[in-house]
C-alpha cells in the first residue's frame, strides 16, 4: 500500500492544490453566472438541478457512509463512536423517513414545513463545513510555519455558524425571495406570505456583511496572510451574501461549492494512508468506488430534472425516491456531525490523519 507524503500540497498554503481548489471555490460561481446570463435571471431549473445532482449538494451525501465503510478507523475513532453513529443515523434516517412520508400523505399542504425544518440542519451543516475547511487552512499555514490565528480570528471563526444559520434562516423563512415577489424560499406554513418585506433582505446582508468585512480585516493584519484562507472565507462570504439577497441563485452556488468540497474532502480520506490497520480501497479505486456509489442518486436526479424524459424510475416513484434521498440526507448530518468533531482529540487525530495532515 503506496502512502501519500504529509506535504503533498503544502507549498503555498492550498489545501488540494491551487488549481483544485480554486476549482471548488471559483468554478461555481462561473458556472452558474453563465447558467443565470443564459436564462437572463429568470429559470433556475437547470443550474438547480446541475447543483444538487451533478455538482454534488445532494449526491455527495451517500459518500460519508461510504467513507464510513471504507475507512473503519474513522468509524471507530473513540470507543463509542461506532455504535452511536450507527444506531444514530438509521434511527435519523427511520425518523426522517417517517416525518416526510407522513407529512405528504396526511397533510401534504405541510410539506414544505417539514423540507424547512430539514433546511435549518442543512444550512448549519454548510456552515459548519466551511468553518472547517478553514481549520485545514490554519492547519496548512502552520506546517508552513505562519503566524497562528489571532485570538480575533478565533472569536469570530467560533460565532461563523451562529451568525450566518440566524441571518440566512430569517432571510430564507421570513423574507420574500425577491423584490417582486411575496412568498420565502421555504413557506413553512402553506400560502402564508412572508412575514417582513424584502428591504429586510438588504438589512440582514448588510449585518452579514460587516462580520465578514471583520474577518477579512483581522486576516489581512497577518503577513503572510495566506491568500487561499483569505479567498476561502471571502468565498463563502460572498455565496451567504448572495443567499440572502437572491435565496434561489444564492442557494445554488452555495450548495455547488459545498458539493464539491466535500467530494473531494471524501476521496482524501478514503485514500490509504501509511499506518493503515485494515485494508481498504487503494487510491486508483477511490473515485470510480464514490461514483458507483452516487448513481442511484443521480438517477433520482434524472427522474426530478427539468428534462424528466431521461428518468430510469418508473412513473410515480420520483417523489417516494426523493423522499428516501431525503431522509438520507438528515442521516448524513447526523453521522457527519460525530465524525467531524474536531474538539474530541482521538476523532481529531484520526481525521486529520485520513486528510494528509497527520
Amino acid at each position: 500500500m503506496n502512502a501519500l507524503p504529509v506535504d503533498i500540497t503544502a507549498g503555498r498554503g492550498w489545501i488540494h492544490g491551487a488549481a483544485l481548489d480554486l476549482v471548488i471555490l471559483v468554478g461555481p460561481w462561473l458556472l452558474v453566472g453563465a447558467l443565470w446570463a443564459a436564462r437572463g435571471g429568470g429559470d433556475a431549473s437547470a443550474a438547480l438541478w446541475l447543483s444538487q445532482f451533478v455538482l454534488g449538494n445532494t449526491t455527495h451525501v451517500v459518500l460519508t457512509f461510504v467513507l464510513l465503510a471504507a475507512r473503519g478507523d474513522v468509524l471507530r475513532a473513540t470507543p463509542s463512536q461506532a455504535r452511536v453513529v450507527v444506531v444514530g443515523s438509521l434511527l435519523t434516517f427511520a425518523l426522517s423517513w417517517a416525518l416526510f412520508r407522513g407529512v405528504k400523505a396526511a397533510i401534504p399542504d405541510w410539506t414544505d414545513f417539514a423540507l424547512a425544518v430539514a433546511a435549518v440542519f442543512g444550512t448549519h451543516h454548510r456552515l459548519s463545513q466551511a468553518k472547517g475547511i478553514w481549520s485545514l487552512y490554519n492547519l496548512r499555514g502552520a506546517q508552513l510555519s505562519r503566524p497562528a490565528p489571532s485570538a480575533r480570528e478565533r472569536a469570530l471563526q467560533q460565532h461563523w455558524v451562529s451568525v450566518g444559520l440566524l441571518l440566512v434562516m430569517v432571510a430564507w423563512l421570513f423574507v420574500p425571495s425577491g423584490p417582486s415577489r411575496s412568498f420565502p424560499l421555504l413557506q413553512a406554513i402553506p400560502g402564508e406570505p412572508a412575514f417582513l418585506p424584502y428591504a429586510t433582505a438588504y438589512l440582514l446582508a448588510a449585518v452579514w456583511l460587516a462580520f465578514v468585512a471583520a474577518l477579512l480585516v483581522e486576516l489581512a493584519r497577518s503577513r503572510p496572510s495566506g491568500a487561499p484562507k483569505v479567498l476561502h472565507v471571502a468565498t463563502h462570504g460572498a455565496a451567504v451574501t448572495l443567499a440572502i439577497l437572491a435565496p434561489v441563485w444564492g442557494s445554488i452556488v452555495w450548495g455547488a461549492i459545498h458539493g464539491l468540497e466535500y467530494y473531494f474532502l471524501c476521496a482524501r480520506m478514503m485514500r490509504p494512508r501509511e499506518g493503515d490497520a485494515a485494508p481498504g480501497p487503494s487510491a486508483r479505486w477511490v473515485w470510480p468506488l464514490m461514483l458507483l456509489s452516487m448513481t442511484p442518486l443521480f438517477l433520482v436526479g434524472l427522474a426530478l430534472s427539468p428534462r424528466a424524459t431521461l428518468s430510469v424510475l418508473p412513473p410515480g416513484w420520483a417523489d417516494e425516491a426523493l423522499i428516501l434521498v431525503n431522509a438520507l440526507v438528515m442521516a448524513h448530518y447526523f453521522a457527519d456531525a460525530f465524525i467531524y468533531r474536531f474538539r474530541i482529540p482521538e476523532v481529531r487525530r484520526v481525521a486529520l490523519r485520513r486528510l494528509g495532515f497527520a
